[in-house]
C-alpha cells in the first residue's frame, strides 16, 4: 500500500510513488539507538575485569572476524598499556575518569580581587 505524499514544501516531492525507505526494507531500521556495549570505554572496563586466563579464552572465542571495532581497539590498547605509559594513561582515563586537577587563581601569590560596581540613580530615573 502506498500513500499519496504532499508535493508542497521545500524541494517538492522527491519520492512521488512513496516507495522505498523503512517500509520496504525494515531490516535497515534502527533497533532503538545507542548501545553501551558498542562503546570503547565499556569494552575497556569489560576486558579489565577479566583474569589473564579469561582474557586468553575471550581472544580465542572472539577472533578478529567477529570482534567489533570497539572490542578490537580496546583489546589492542590494553595490550599496549602493559608496556607504554601513554596507553596506560588513556585506558585509565577512559575507564576510571580523569584525575581531578585543581587550579590556583592568584596573581603573584595574592588573590585576585573583583571590582565593586555601583549603579546610581536607577530607582527614580525617568526620562522625558
Amino acid at each position: 500500500m502506498t500513500t499519496k505524499q504532499d508535493n508542497t514544501g521545500r524541494g517538492g516531492n522527491r519520492n512521488p510513488e512513496g516507495k522505498g525507505g523503512f517500509r520496504d526494507n525494515p531490516q535497515n531500521r534502527s533497533d532503538g539507538g545507542w548501545k553501551k556495549e558498542d562503546s570503547i570505554g565499556y569494552q575497556y572496563r569489560m576486558l579489565q575485569r577479566l583474569t589473564i586466563e579469561e582474557l586468553e579464552k575471550w581472544i580465542d572465542e572472539n577472533p578478529k572476524s567477529i570482534r567489533t571495532v570497539a572490542q578490537d581497539l580496546a583489546y589492542k590498547a590494553l595490550i599496549k598499556a602493559q608496556k607504554e605509559l601513554p596507553y596506560l594513561k588513556e585506558v585509565t582515563d577512559r575507564s576510571e575518569g580523569k584525575a581531578p586537577q585543581s587550579m590556583d587563581i592568584t596573581s603573584g601569590g595574592e588573590p585576585i580581587k573583583g571590582a565593586l560596581v555601583e549603579f546610581i540613580g536607577l530607582e527614580n530615573d525617568t526620562q522625558d
